[in-house]
């Protein structure tokens, strides 16, 4: 478990103006930057671990010195070997996500390459196209001339010469509607290249956005445990949350719930504590998001959370909030009214695609009622207007 922020910190706006390859080194310079703080925070739990363990020891009568330096040595390396092991895991997960990174970098390398020269012939056609537009231009300006002077000095053969004339203006048509097609056809092959180019990006990008989303339906966001003092110390924040929910847990649950918080981060969404009122009483609590590392833990962090009086809901990434919030008002145009209807909106995965799915029940009572599937959109949002009937449900 580790402190820190998820998504972007507050004030900072949607990324506008970069390359995919510029969005890719971003988030691989985040990883980096939360692997080293693995890597510390391992580091100052051993210190601190050591440290604690002499203070104990020196406070134990002499005769139990020993003994009791004994065993907590021996519980101090298990620990040390466990984080060993998490970083070990953690530093093998880098590697291949690196691995995974430098080929997505090496396709979009062939991909732009592959563009560029498709450009480049592009421009070598057109250019000879209007060179040779040019010429025929100069060839039918000769003739016009030539049968002018003809007209002078020929007097008596003005049909023949206006005849010539019309064969010539004919061919001069007939030449620049051939090249007019020639250019059209360029003009459609370039235009399909590019907009394979376009589509193979937004599969990219929602791709990403998925990512993101599979990510937050592993974790769990809970408003409401009181920390019991106004603070901004996070490191304080963090151990009494931590030990709120260890108090609100059965005896039977918490070697699972220890099990379980031992493989998951915890990210305080907020700056301090806040007073709130829960159950007629004034708390301080923050936002906090449990991250688990996968979906069973989920399951079982929440279902304890909920036993022990906690309502655990689900933090969607900032990047997604407004398309929910359109999604949200795509249902109110249905005509559901939130004033007499609970509206939910979840995240499922079908098929390895992740689907939004928006459900809707009275609040004078009943079951869920399904409302459709949304697609998940694009992380970019200027591939928004690329996506037909985003807000449309499937």
């Amino acid at each position: 478990m580790y402190l820190g922020k998820l998504g972007r910190g507050r004030g900072e706006g949607p990324v506008v103006g970069r390359s995919p390859c510029q969005l890719q080194g971003i988030r691989s310079a985040r990883r980096r930057l939360h692997e080293e703080d693995l890597g510390d925070i391992f580091n100052n739990i051993s210190i601190v671990m050591r440290k604690e363990i002499e203070s104990v020891v020196g406070n134990t009568p002499k005769e139990l010195q020993e003994g009791m330096k004994i065993g907590m040595e021996v519980m101090a390396k298990a620990v040390e070997e466990v984080m060993s092991r998490i970083a070990e895991k953690d530093r093998r997960e880098c590697m291949e996500r690196k691995e995974k990174e430098r080929r997505a970098e090496e396709n979009m390398a062939r991909i732009e390459e592959k563009v560029q020269r498709m450009e480049k012939r592009t421009e070598e056609i057109l250019a000879k196209a209007e060179k040779g537009l040019q010429e025929l231009e100069k060839k039918t300006e000769m003739g016009l001339s030539k049968v002018n002077e003809m007209e002078a000095r020929l007097d008596r053969n003005v049909e023949e010469v206006q005849g010539k004339v019309m064969e010539v203006e004919g061919k001069a048509v007939e030449d620049k509607v051939e090249m007019e097609d020639r250019v059209k056809s360029v003009s459609d092959v370039v235009d399909m290249v590019v907009e394979l180019a376009v589509k193979s990006r937004v599969r990219e990008s929602v791709k990403e956005m998925e990512g993101m989303v599979r990510t937050a339906m592993c974790g769990v966001k809970v408003c409401n445990i009181n920390v019991g003092q106004d603070t901004e110390d996070k490191a304080l924040i963090v151990r009494r949350v931590l030990g709120e929910v260890r108090k609100a847990v059965r005896c039977e649950e918490k070697g699972q719930l220890e099990q379980v918080l031992r493989r998951t981060r915890v990210v305080l969404l907020g700056r301090r504590t806040e007073g709130r009122r829960e159950g007629g009483q004034t708390i301080q609590a923050v936002p906090t998001l449990f991250q688990c590392q996968d979906g069973k833990d989920l399951q079982v962090l929440d279902g304890i959370l909920r036993e022990a009086g906690y309502f655990p809901t689900l933090h969607w990434p900032e990047e997604m909030l407004e398309f929910i919030s359109g999604v949200r008002e795509e249902v109110r145009r249905r005509g559901v009214d939130e004033r007499e209807c609970w509206v939910r909106i979840r995240p499922v995965e079908e098929g390895g695609r992740i689907r939004i799915r928006v459900d809707t029940k009275a609040k004078s009572g009943g079951r869920f009622r399904l409302e459709g599937f949304w697609r998940c959109p694009p992380l970019d949002k200027e591939y928004w207007e690329e996506e037909k009937g985003l807000f449309t449900p499937l």
